[in-house]
């Protein structure tokens, strides 16, 4: 099977250019400033999926939907919503992801 490298640098640029900040960027997720949304690298690379925090208002995930899916097509990414995420804070600091579709 051959696995692909995923752009991460392609993607920072993306998000670098449209103003928003990375903050941390584990295995398959990217996550972004202030927490209103995160990506998450399909196994079809440049395929990325876009989950808004649940707690995100609806005109700043608008917004952003409305920015990033065509910028990053211009940097030959695909970017598709797919739904929401909550995180939350367990017991041994660790951090629960949960993701729900659309």
């Amino acid at each position: 099977m051959k696995h692909s490298l995923r752009p991460l640098g392609k993607v920072l640029q993306l998000l670098e250019e449209l103003g928003h900040e990375v903050t941390y960027a584990y295995d398959d997720l990217v996550f972004v400033n202030d927490n209103d949304f995160l990506l998450q690298f399909e196994n079809a690379c440049p395929t990325l999926n876009l989950f808004f925090n649940q707690s995100c208002l609806k005109n700043n995930a608008d917004n952003i939907e409305q920015s990033i899916i065509p910028a990053a097509d211009k940097k030959g990414l695909s970017i598709v919503k797919k739904g929401t995420y909550t995180v939350t804070e367990q017991a041994d600091e660790n951090l629960q992801i949960e993701f729900f579709s659309n």
